[in-house]
């Protein structure tokens, strides 16, 4: 308990370096704070990220990966909602009738029960049908949801590819810091038996002439 506690203090205290002090606020109304927050800290677990850098960068990485459910639940969204319009006999008037509102409730929670296959029946449907329908309904809308998912995608690829190089510059740096206090550590030992060569020279006895 006390180390989700730890964890949960240390991430706040990190992501508010960057992110709240610039006022990013990551959910939009209707979404969930602390399945966002859930979600990042696993995030910048994964990653093994501890600077404040490498933090705001697993924020951004979440981020995309965050927008992109977004799109995709908006993809379903837009299907389903052409879907029930289909279902309902008046579905050519703008405003939403009692009964692509009970389509729709029974599309989100996916209960095709008998009563909804009877309303297929009645129209001449069947589940395969009708989403072929709707496809071709909202399709250039579905093309354009592909195209910002897409644009996350790359954009993501390139938060991931920052990370990665900031990573890897960090262990370079402690690569050359480790080689240079090793090479540090052979000058100075050549430098002791450079002197204690003359050393035990100079203290050699010397032998007498003619013996």
């Amino acid at each position: 308990m006390s180390n989700k506690q730890t964890s949960g203090k240390s991430l706040k205290v990190a992501s508010s370096s960057v992110s709240e002090v610039l006022g990013i606020t990551p959910v939009l109304p209707g979404e969930s704070m602390e399945v966002y927050q859930r979600g990042l800290l696993a995030t910048i677990q994964e990653l093994g990220a501890t600077t404040p850098l490498q933090i705001y960068l697993a924020e951004k990485i979440y981020e995309c990966l965050w927008w992109m459910r977004r799109y995709e639940n908006q993809k379903r969204a837009t299907l389903i909602h052409s879907m029930a319009g289909l279902l309902d006999p008046n579905h050519f008037s703008k405003a939403v009738s009692d009964a692509a509102a009970w389509a729709m409730e029974a599309l989100f929670s996916n209960r095709i029960d008998d009563e909804f296959t009877k309303v297929l029946d009645g129209l001449n449907l069947t589940m395969e049908s009708l989403t072929q329908k709707a496809l071709e309904i909202c399709q250039f809308k579905l093309e354009s949801l592909d195209e910002m998912i897409a644009l996350k995608a790359k954009t993501l690829a390139g938060f991931q590819a920052s990370y990665e190089a900031l990573v890897n510059r960090s262990v370079l740096q402690e690569r050359l810091k480790l080689q240079n206090d090793l090479l540090r550590r052979d000058l100075q030992t050549i430098d002791v038996s450079a002197l204690e060569k003359p050393a035990k020279a100079y203290d050699k006895p010397q032998t007498k002439s003619g013996q």
